[in-house]
């Protein structure tokens, strides 16, 4: 699907999800676990029509992600206890297959959701995201059908921000990236990205999410430890402040090659914006001369004509 008909698509289920600024969420009450499903278009009248349902999914508390996300797909399947709501899953699709890997749940369907388009594939996708995500473990969404892509899908990948910012008008900005990630082979690869900038979003901050959240190419694996915080990043004038959480710094692995790698996935990342040629690491309001046991000089500035080089014994290097 060409880029325009995405954008006439996401305005047409704008219209479709609501007149408010987010899909419609209940109280919260004593148990239960929330999942979204549909209001029938001719009972809300242009209000919200994805709306969240706390539903009894019979787990135990200390239920394992992977049981508790395949439950929640099931009851999206089954619909839900409220007769008010209905599954936006077509009839006759099963669940084929469920993981979760480096926070992303891959999502493989059988039978008839290959045969959604339009907004009813968007609103399908959108309360599979918002149910998942909801979950502790899972910040995206990967669906397939019989391990492949759905073909009017504009995107294989969504995140809950895909969902939320829908809402929030056109795009004001687009802007192609390069996130760096470990390939199969233990080098860093690119893999290229066209960020999409709402208002009030920076290229900066949103390749940063972007990349935190990892890969869109199952062949590709972040570098970057999960629980990595970044507390903010400023560009000025061609220099980048990007301040790191203390507690992220003293965690990270111990080997320079993966700290290396971890620096130079967030540096390339960083200058593949083109508005960047410096970058300044900070924590604590102090300015870092290391990067765990690696001196973050070699990657701090980028060199003309292109990056700048690894140096590093036992670094496991750069595919470009």
């Amino acid at each position: 699907m060409k880029k325009r008909a995405w954008t006439a698509l996401v305005l047409a289920v704008t219209a479709a999800l609501c007149a408010c600024a987010s899909p419609s969420e209940p109280e919260t009450p004593e148990e239960g676990t929330l999942i979204y499903f549909l209001a029938p278009e001719d009972a809300v009248w242009g209000g919200d029509r994805v709306q969240g349902s706390w539903e009894n999914l019979d787990l135990p508390e200390d239920a394992p992600s992977l049981d508790t996300a395949r439950a929640v797909v099931a009851r999206l399947l089954a619909g839900p206890e409220s007769a008010s709501l209905i599954s936006p899953m077509p009839w006759g699709t099963t669940l084929a297959g469920l993981e979760i890997r480096d926070r992303r749940a891959y999502v493989d369907f059988e039978g008839n959701f290959g045969q959604l388009t339009g907004v009813d594939l968007a609103l399908a996708d959108y309360c599979l995201t918002l149910s998942l995500t909801a979950l502790e473990g899972i910040s995206a969404v990967s669906v397939t059908v019989q391990g492949r892509p759905v073909g009017q899908q504009p995107k294989q990948v969504f995140y809950e921000r895909d969902v939320l910012l829908s809402t929030m008008g056109d795009v004001l900005q687009r802007s192609e990236v390069t996130l760096f990630f470990l390939n199969s082979e233990g080098a860093l690869a690119g893999e290229k990205r066209v960020l999409e900038l709402y208002e009030g979003q920076t290229l900066a901050e949103s390749l940063l999410d972007a990349l935190l959240d990892g890969p869109e190419d199952r062949e590709l694996t972040r570098i970057i430890p999960e629980d990595f915080q970044i507390n903010f990043v400023r560009v000025d004038s061609g220099i980048c402040s990007l301040s790191i959480a203390a507690a992220s710094l003293e965690a990270l692995p111990e080997d320079p090659a993966v700290q290396q790698n971890i620096l130079a996935s967030l540096t390339r990342s960083l200058y593949s914006a083109g508005t960047i040629e410096k970058i300044r690491f900070l924590s604590g309001g102090e300015e870092l001369t290391s990067f765990g046991q690696v001196p973050v000089e070699a990657e701090a500035v980028r060199e003309p004509g292109g990056l700048p080089q690894m140096d590093v014994p036992g670094s496991t290097g750069i595919e470009e």
